[in-house]
């Protein structure tokens, strides 16, 4: 048996099915809070978000990323407080990655790395090395979307706010 967007178990277990796996799309661009420009990432995945281990049809992106201290955004009128353990990986100028804690406190983990290195604008980079830490807002898939603009991306921001669909924290900058 199939489900929209899953595929049959591997164990071959009838009315089983494995959701597909989600890619984490990442937007990076400027966001205006209080008056000044902060260095953003915009994360939203390709398909929903299950619990691991569960086989659900269900979207638990948001919960698991409140779990980890990710706090609800009900509309962008201030920065959100500092996830600290997480941080963005810039170098060379570049986004390498989403850091968590690693287990037991160890060595930070990739939450999320870029399968190349990408380019952020030189006024990101600079709001990044000014406020030594970027805003990382978090939504279900489809609340978001490929915006070309950061007026288009602040639309979508606030409206997936005002519809209780965004999380955020503030993360700090780690690498150059």
């Amino acid at each position: 048996m199939r489900s929209i967007g899953g595929r049959p178990a591997a164990d071959g277990a009838p009315g089983r099915s494995v959701p597909e796996q989600a890619v984490l799309g990442v937007t990076s661009g400027l966001v205006l809070i209080e008056g000044e420009l902060h260095p953003a990432l915009v994360v939203e995945p390709t398909a929903p978000i299950v619990r691991p281990g569960s086989y659900g049809a269900g979207d638990d992106f948001l919960p698991l990323l409140i779990e980890q201290g990710f706090m609800p955004v009900m509309e962008l009128a201030s920065v959100p407080p500092v996830l600290h353990g997480w941080s963005v990986l810039l170098a060379m100028g570049q986004l390498h990655a989403v850091l968590q804690p690693g287990m037991g406190g160890g060595q930070p983990v990739a939450w999320w790395q870029a399968h190349q290195p990408l380019q952020v604008t030189d006024s990101w980079r600079a709001a990044a090395n000014k406020h030594q830490q970027v805003l990382m807002f978090a939504a279900p898939v489809g609340s978001i979307g490929r915006q070309p603009r950061e007026d288009l991306l602040r639309d979508s921001l606030d409206r997936a706010a005002a519809s209780g669909k965004l999380v955020a924290a503030a993360l700090p900058l780690a690498g150059t």
